[in-house]
């Protein structure tokens, strides 16, 4: 007896490999998609994770740029500062300075009238005439008293623009702290 599939016998090895592989290409392609599932929400989360450090990085830059402009403004504002003392500590200087050559000349003026007198160490009285003859004794004066009269006016000069010059000195070391303190730069 011959059955009826005795001529498909041949087409039944064939039908079982293609069975087979069309069972492997539909495990194939469950698994590439459940791979790729996988993998896009991998790639999902990298994506998320690295959009919110690159927002934590850009709020800490804005912090940090408004922190910086803080900073320059403060700078500014202690350097404009500075210029406006350093201009009141210069005219304040340059007033010394007149102060003390008009002082070095109301003293030789005060010295010539005779209304100021030197103290005696200063006084150095010459004996007897000199170049400045009889004439200049009379007066109580000896030939070297202008020079004495001079000398002094200049020391008490020197002595104050020596004063106004550490006196500016020191104003400007104390107004450079403090713009050093009022922008930030110290404490």
């Amino acid at each position: 007896m011959k059955s009826i599939i005795d001529p498909l016998r041949p087409y039944t090895a064939l039908a079982r490999w293609g069975a087979g592989l069309l069972l492997v290409i539909l495990l194939l392609a469950i698994g590439y998609r459940a791979g790729a599932d996988r993998w896009q929400g991998k790639f999902t989360d990298e994506v998320q994770a690295r959009a919110s450090d690159n927002a934590v990085h850009a709020a800490m830059l804005q912090q940090l740029a408004d922190a910086t402009a803080a900073v320059a403004e403060k700078a500014k504002a202690a350097s404009e500062a500075l210029v406006r003392s350093r201009q009141a500590n210069d005219t304040r200087y340059n007033e010394a300075l007149n102060d003390a050559k008009r002082a070095e000349r109301d003293l030789a003026a005060a010295l010539r009238r005779g209304a100021v007198q030197l103290r005696p160490e200063w006084a150095c009285a010459a004996p007897g005439p000199g170049a400045g003859g009889v004439a200049a004794l009379a007066r109580g004066q000896d030939a070297a008293a202008e020079l004495r009269w001079a000398g002094a006016a200049s020391l008490a000069e020197g002595g104050d623009r020596a004063d106004a010059w550490i006196g500016w000195l020191q104003r400007e070391l104390i107004d450079t702290r403090q713009a050093v303190i009022a922008a930030g730069c110290a404490i």
